[in-house]
């Protein structure tokens, strides 16, 4: 099948690239993978969990400015996160408010000291050496939990692996931590680029995996599982870095396939749980009815909530390398992992909790065969 452009991968990127390259005339095929587009965008049963729940993408981070555009574009609705809800921490023993690192007492304690150390560096270094150079005593154990705690769980990074200096300005930096949602969930966004493509002429192509994409003079050739080709004047790739070593470029592509090994990406299972009621408001001495996110030591890096919506769900977040250790758990394995996080976490026998359950999903994103 002729086309001008071919793209592989029908997710966010793939989907934006379509539409604007269809608005300026080009003849584009999207070829997807799965059976659905999306990509790392996920939306869930409505049903079952009583809300748009998002299974992949659901926050916005930062100024997010394409993002906010498009949501303005599409008639959605932008939602800041409230400015009274409240951040809590679990150190794995006692729960307390203070989530983000500049404002958590522990954090501030040393905060002189951190940025000494941190403008004292003139070549950088995985967080995990830094934190063993110039913070290894035993005073500082709450510390290194903190920071680890904060590196896995919310950037999904590996201590062992991110770079020191790119947390600089997130720990020390002046400004505002911005962090919202798209009301609708962005399964409402993914749905406003379909049209928009079918719009403009653009052809999505479910189930196609593609095995092959071979230069031939001015044109290319992509081939499919299936032995189905594509062929085209050029090719735009938004597959998950992962798969992208798994396609076969003829001729080789050394160069660009070097550069995307050195972009790191954190691995993420995400998986949510629905209770018949909030039984964690009543279960410790603390007012928890405004709680956001809740960050943790252990395997679960975190768990958030819907406030202001009062839902009764926990959304549960294992990222980096515990994603990656636990990416051969099967959905009830991660589950009970969950129930256990939880139990700790309020003192509440975890049959209890269990028989609380109304719902729950696991997605389990680095043991999905086309994302990874």
């Amino acid at each position: 099948m002729n086309t001008d452009i071919v793209i592989i991968g029908a997710g966010a990127a793939g989907l934006i690239a379509a539409r604007e390259l269809a608005k300026a005339g080009k003849k584009i095929i999207i070829l997807e993978a799965k059976d659905r587009i999306g990509g790392r965008i996920f939306p869930l049963d409505e049903n079952e969990f009583g809300y748009q729940a998002q299974g992949g993408a659901e926050f916005t981070h930062g100024e997010a400015s394409v993002t906010k555009s498009l949501i303005r574009e599409a008639g959605l609705t932008y939602i800041s996160m409230p400015s009274d809800g409240e951040m809590w921490f679990f150190d794995g023993q006692e729960l307390k408010k203070g989530y983000l690192i500049n404002e958590d007492p522990e954090f501030l304690k040393h905060k002189d000291e951190i940025g000494k150390r941190l403008r004292e560096l003139d070549k950088d270094t995985p967080i995990s050496i830094f934190l063993n150079k110039f913070f290894s005593d035993e005073k500082y154990e709450k510390l290194r939990n903190l920071i680890n705690s904060i590196v896995k769980g919310f950037d999904a990074a590996d201590p062992d692996k991110i770079s020191t200096f790119s947390l600089w300005e997130e720990w020390l930096g002046q400004g505002e931590w911005k962090q919202g949602r798209v009301k609708e969930g962005y399964g409402a966004m993914i749905n406003f680029l379909e049209s928009e493509c079918k719009k403009y002429g653009v052809e999505i192509v479910l189930n196609k995996e593609v095995k092959s994409v071979e230069i031939d003079g001015e044109s290319i050739n992509v081939k499919c599982s299936d032995d189905s080709i594509y062929n085209g004047q050029k090719v735009v790739i938004t597959i998950s870095l992962p798969l992208i070593k798994q396609i076969q470029f003829q001729p080789a592509i050394p160069e660009k396939i070097k550069a995307v090994d050195n972009v790191g990406f954190g691995q993420v299972i995400k998986f949510l749980i629905r209770f018949k009621n909030q039984w964690w408001l009543d279960a410790l001495d603390k007012d928890m009815s405004k709680m956001v996110f809740m960050l943790c030591v252990g395997e679960i890096s975190a768990w958030w909530t819907q406030y202001p919506e009062q839902y009764p769900v926990f959304t549960g977040w294992i990222a980096g390398p515990n994603a990656e250790r636990l990416k051969s758990k099967s959905p009830e394995e991660v589950l009970n992992l969950g129930l256990a996080s939880l139990s700790n976490i309020f003192k509440v026998k975890e049959e209890e909790i269990r028989e609380k359950v109304v719902a729950y999903q696991i997605i389990n994103w680095p043991a999905d065969p086309f994302v990874r």
